[in-house]
Order: C-alpha cells, then sequence, then structure tokens
C-alpha cells in the first residue's frame, strides 16, 4: 500500500516538471512565429525626408531575422526587436556605429504604412512606398 501512495505523489511531480520543459519550448516557438509575421509586416521600402535631403530604407527578413538596407550604402544592419507587439526596434550601424530606435505604425485597415527613425535626439518620420 505505501509504494501505490509513493507513486502517486510522484506522478503530479513528474507531471509538472514535463510541463516545465515542454511549454517554454512552445512559448518559444510561438514567439518565434509572432515575430515572423511581424517582420513580413515590416518588410519593404520606406522614404525619409530631411532637411532637403531623402533617405530610401528597405527593411526585409531573412533567416529569422529584420534587416534594413540604406539605398546607397549597402551595408545589410540588423534590426533588433524592443517590442512586438508596439512595433518597436532598434539598430545600430556598423560603419559608424550610430544607434537607431525605429517605430512602425499600422493605418486603419492594418497595414504597416509608417516608419519613425529615431537617433541623437533627431526624429525623422518616413512613408511607404512599397
Amino acid at each position: 500500500m505505501m509504494s501505490f501512495r509513493k507513486g502517486m505523489t510522484q506522478a503530479p511531480a513528474l507531471f509538472l516538471l514535463a510541463a516545465c520543459l515542454f511549454i517554454p519550448s512552445l512559448t518559444i516557438a510561438q514567439e518565434k512565429a509572432d515575430a515572423q509575421k511581424v517582420y513580413a509586416d515590416v518588410a519593404g521600402t520606406y522614404e525619409f525626408s530631411y532637411e532637403g535631403q531623402v533617405l530610401v530604407v528597405t527593411f526585409f527578413a531573412r533567416e529569422g531575422r529584420l534587416y534594413a538596407t540604406e539605398g546607397s550604402s549597402g551595408e545589410e544592419v540588423e534590426v533588433k526587436p524592443l517590442d512586438l507587439e508596439k512595433l518597436t526596434f532598434e539598430a545600430t550601424v556598423q560603419n559608424t556605429g550610430q544607434y537607431y530606435e525605429i517605430g512602425f505604425t499600422r493605418d486603419e485597415a492594418g497595414k504597416i504604412n509608417k516608419c519613425q527613425l529615431s537617433s541623437s535626439g533627431i526624429v525623422i518620420d518616413g512613408t511607404r512606398l512599397k
């Protein structure tokens, strides 16, 4: 009779252990899937105007990560999420060390149509070209 009770108390403990081991991997998989959807929504070309100059930045996803490239430089910069729900990201340009905070905005239909770059106190608004 003692071994039956011992087995009964171990079963819930084993179940909890198994749940702790497998549920986080499901959560991580879901987070990756959510990130991929956001990256696909963000991907596109945006035009920014500042003091008479035009900057064109293309965002794209590759191998599960988001990248940006500026038209003339061709340098690919990894764009890392700060808050996927708020559509905020960060990036540091390797050549210059310039740090950017990047935010995207959805329109009434739910499509991302605007982007905002912020760096060293300067904020530049951009619109999606394609």
